[in-house]
């Protein structure tokens, strides 16, 4: 536990062994009982008891959630101390691929070619692409394909494993770039016979994506669960398989008959075979990999579908964590508490709709004055944040959930429909890349958040008018103003929502990775000193000290230019943009890249996938006192071949 320093030493002693993330979650559990109790008893609307005992229910379904999550996440520290990995062990790196652009697996493969523990790679191509088994002879890695696409993912994992023989299997998304000490930070913990694999965090180089904060651009929606959440499963042997990145040992996967493959989230159905087989999980709070977030909603809205259609065909199923034995009763409860985050958009719905319903046909879903309301209702919704965000360790924010919450709800109640209906599901994989029809996809994606808006705005509406022409009836002015900011809160949550997908802009083929280089232009054998701010692999900006004019155009030039893992990269440019001009004279400008050399092409790989994504990070949470990353290392990153600089 963290806390700063305060002026009082005998109090300071007091509150350093007060186990807050005890005693604070019993208190407001407490509360949190007792204000359900009081509703139940006291506020229930006998005249609506279907719409009064709904709102109840999900105000019940919140406690639930927080009683398990307060749970699940009181510890978060590493429970076992990092140990080195002995030398010798045999390990495999599956990168599976289907349709990703082969660009992207040159990133990967540049950051499976710089970990430096003895390992061999295979590119594990569904697709059989003539350009990807061309780029595995390029990179020196395994090729293996398969006559047909049988059982999607799952099913490519299991052909490759009859194929290779490492005791160890390190499986990484086709975007998923690893780090150079990966290996040496995972493969020591399995000095446990009983470990089955070691999962970390999916953390992301593109810091635009959908579902980053851009205010902060390092926080995203997964955060909570991969920084809080899953750490604290470690305590119940419940952190599950996430697929990638990670390690899992080849014995325990094939004790199990492999990955499984009856349902589309084969991650999760193989974690609840291996635990109930009595095999360890370990979550390592570690940025070890770095992939591609969703770009879009339409990307975004996909793979959470999947992610939920799989868990409901998983727990309607012989093997749900609900009934499959060989389960502990605290792994039950904390995989109920996952499946449960996919049920919440049911309760989100509730809240949604409720004020709609109210305005509309001018009833009330509870029997209270609203002074004794506001009494039991402001701290039960105080201490819900307040609890939530002690709980987070500051990757909790209340607002930027709910706007989550709401985006993803539509989905998640679509795929509440497998739960009744078993029907066949089709694995699909989640785009990489956007194309033209973006803009029109986007709007499609969210047609049914922009007919909830509408209702929204039409209840609002509705009920004003009958306020202002015909009088209130069933309800007090003071709860119909309560209900007009309810509906009002909930609408402005949905229109922000929306306004900020539909206002990103998806241009750029590349993604323009954040930097600090000093360089030079080079036009017309003049060298003019540069500052690059960003940088792709097409293109760069930068300022620079010419004798040009704002609004020029070159169409031809050379960028040279160091990082601190190489000594000189040189780019040939195709065009050159030079804007406007700042106070000191540096002329900010953007470059178009000609076909690049391979050195320089295979230095920038290096450079902006493996390295570069590290450093922001680094940066970014060393200052960040108020997020708890308990088991981030310090130190840096082994420099690169001699060849490579």
């Amino acid at each position: 536990m963290e806390l700063r320093r305060i002026s009082s030493p005998s109090l300071w002693r007091l509150l350093r062994w007060v186990d807050w993330y005890f005693w604070i979650p019993l208190f407001v559990s407490a509360y949190m009982i007792f204000y359900l109790a009081w509703r139940a008893i006291e506020t229930i609307n006998p005249e609506v008891p279907f719409l009064s005992w709904l709102l109840w229910g999900a105000e019940a379904f919140s406690v639930v959630n927080y009683l398990l999550f307060s749970w699940m996440t009181r510890r978060i520290d590493p429970p076992v101390p990092y140990r080195p990995p002995r030398p010798g062990l045999k390990v495999d790196v599956f990168i599976p691929t289907y349709n990703e652009d082969v660009e992207i697996l040159e990133a990967t493969l540049t950051g499976c070619r710089l970990m430096t523990y003895p390992h061999r790679t295979y590119l594990l191509d569904d697709g059989r692409r003539e350009e990807v088994r061309q780029l595995a002879e390029r990179f020196g890695v395994g090729y293996i394909t398969r006559p047909d696409n049988r059982h999607a993912k799952a099913g490519n994992l299991n052909h490759a494993l009859k194929h290779t023989d490492g005791d160890f299997i390190v499986v990484l998304d086709a975007d998923m770039v690893p780090q150079p000490d990966f290996l040496e930070r995972t493969l020591g913990y399995f000095e446990d016979e009983r470990l089955a694999f070691v999962q970390l965090p999916q953390e992301f180089y593109n810091l635009d994506s959908i579902q980053h904060d851009q205010s902060k651009p390092t926080w995203h929606e997964q955060s909570l669960f991969f920084h809080v959440i899953q750490p604290g499963k470690n305590y119940t042997n419940s952190a599950f398989w996430c697929g990638s990145p990670s390690v899992i040992r080849r014995k325990a996967l094939e004790e199990v008959g492999g990955v499984a493959t009856e349902t589309i989230t084969e991650d999760i159905h193989t974690s609840v075979r291996l635990h109930s087989r009595g095999w360890k999980s370990l979550f390592v709070n570690e940025f070890l990999a770095f992939g591609i977030a969703p770009q879009t909603i339409t990307a975004y809205l996909l793979q959470r579908l999947r992610w939920a259609q799989g868990t409901m065909q998983l727990y309607r199923s012989k093997e749900s964590p609900l009934w499959i034995p060989g389960l502990t009763l605290k792994q039950r409860l904390s995989y109920l508490a996952s499946f449960l985050a996919y049920i919440e958009s049911v309760q989100k719905f509730i809240f949604l709709m409720m004020p709609v319903v109210i305005l509309l046909f001018n009833v009330l879903p509870m029997r209270v004055e609203l002074p004794r309301f506001l009494l039991f209702w402001t701290p039960y919704f105080i201490l819900n944040i307040v609890a939530n965000q002690l709980g987070g360790r500051g990757y909790f924010r209340y607002f930027k959930s709910e706007i989550y919450a709401f985006l993803r709800m539509v989905v998640f109640i679509q795929s509440l429909l497998v739960l009744l209906v078993n029907k066949p599901l089709k694995f699909q994989v989640t785009p990489k890349s956007v194309d033209r029809s973006v803009y029109e996809k986007e709007r499609n994606a969210l047609r049914w958040h922009f007919a909830l808006l509408g209702a929204m705005i039409g209840a609002l509406l509705f009920g004003s008018f009958r306020l202002l022409f015909s009088g209130i009836t069933g309800l007090s002015r003071e709860a119909f103003w309560i209900v007009v900011f309810w509906g009002g809160y909930n609408a402005t949550v949905v229109y922000l929502g929306v306004r900020e997908i539909l206002s990103r802009r998806h241009e750029r083929r590349h993604y323009r990775f954040s930097v600090n280089l000093q360089g030079c232009l080079e036009h017309d054998s003049h060298k003019y000193p540069a500052k690059i701010y960003n940088l792709s692999l097409s293109g760069a900006g930068f300022r620079v000290q010419a004798p040009f004019t704002a609004q020029t155009t070159l169409s031809s030039g050379r960028l040279t230019f160091s990082t601190p893992y190489h000594r000189r990269i040189d780019v040939i440019l195709k065009s050159v943009m030079l804007r406007r001009a700042d106070k000191q004279g540096w002329l900010e400008g953007g470059a178009a890249f000609d076909t690049l050399e391979p050195k320089a092409r295979d230095s920038l790989l290096e450079y902006l996938f493996v390295y570069r994504p590290g450093e922001l990070l680094r940066k970014e949470f060393s200052a960040a006192q108020s997020v708890r990353t308990p088991s981030f290392r310090s130190q840096g990153f082994p420099a690169p071949s001699q060849e490579a600089q």
